[in-house]
């Protein structure tokens, strides 16, 4: 499997309204610029959010640098997103617990976001809801690093010998991490 086998991401916060349409925004604009852009990018929660806009804040750290999220709307987390979904990508551990438990999601198709991260790997990203514009822009930084380290251990990466079984997301976070 090759990087042109992948054909849809998921990204996962609490309320879809502030962290993960940022991620998903980031992610789609710097799809298009790694030649990744037929991949599917969406974006839910875990709460019951939905049809919501992203939080001003989120909207204006993002406009700051190019990216366009004032048109995505807020979903609540299903188990058909998470079957469609080649992975999915989580801002926090609790995400991926919730999403186990409630969606009956496998643990092996469940990423968490800040293992992408260059200096501190394995942490949560936190949710800025409620915070100030430049916590947003704080949170907005560290989703474009892990997003960088992501398309790039994507982009180098050949999977061409790994099926999609249940395996198949435990042998991707071995090569990616």
């Amino acid at each position: 499997m090759n990087q042109y086998d992948i054909k849809s991401i998921l990204v996962v916060c609490t309320g879809n309204i502030c962290r993960s349409p940022m991620a998903e925004g980031v992610l789609r604009y710097k799809f298009d610029q790694a030649g990744l852009s037929h991949i599917n990018l969406n974006s839910a929660g875990t709460s019951g959010w939905d049809n919501c806009t992203p939080i001003s804040d989120a909207i204006q750290a993002c406009s700051e640098i190019g990216i366009d999220i004032s048109s995505l709307r807020s979903a609540p987390i299903s188990e058909q997103m998470i079957q469609d979904a080649d992975f999915v990508l989580a801002m926090e551990k609790y995400h991926i617990n919730e999403m186990i438990k409630k969606c009956n999601a496998p643990a092996e198709k469940l990423l968490l976001f800040g293992d992408f991260h260059s200096d501190n790997p394995g942490m949560d990203v936190q949710d800025p809801y409620g915070m100030s514009l430049s916590f947003y822009r704080e949170i907005l930084n560290i989703i474009c690093q892990c997003s960088d380290i992501f398309i790039d251990k994507l982009k180098k990466h050949s999977l061409e010998n790994v099926n999609q079984t249940p395996l198949f997301s435990q042998l991707l976070k071995k090569l990616f991490l």
